[in-house]
């Protein structure tokens, strides 16, 4: 025999990362965050509908086309954005983390915000 040595075991590791408050919280926030995103992805571009009473020769700012690419596009990008924010404050367990949790929504009602206004105007 070669080595007439028994084989040594391999050390055990018992350092599983452990499941805290904060981890649940972090991930309940940001399904719900998510879901805020894609409701609004989803809606807020039907906001564009409040240019069907325009008439020709009408001033208010819904009834340019740029306006409408606006108000039909802003909601769609920023839930866009807001999810990938919302992935990465869930993935990071640093303050950035977090930082990213609270931008997402922020992010999400500033859209509404402004195309709200500009849909009203």
């Amino acid at each position: 025999m070669i080595n007439d040595r028994a084989p040594e075991a391999l050390p055990v590791r018992d350092a599983a990362p452990s499941v805290t408050g904060a981890t649940v919280g972090r991930v309940l926030i940001g399904l719900l965050v998510l879901a805020f995103a894609g409701v609004t992805g989803l809606f807020a571009p039907l906001l564009v509908m409040a240019s069907d009473s325009c008439s020709e020769g009408d001033a208010r700012a819904i009834c340019s086309a740029g306006t409408q690419q606006i108000v039909g596009g802003l909601p769609v990008g920023a839930a866009f954005v807001a999810a990938l924010l919302t992935v990465v404050g869930m993935a990071n367990r640093s303050a950035a983390g977090w930082g990213c949790l609270l931008a997402a929504p922020v992010l999400l009602v500033v859209s509404w915000v402004v195309a709200l206004g500009l849909a009203g105007s």
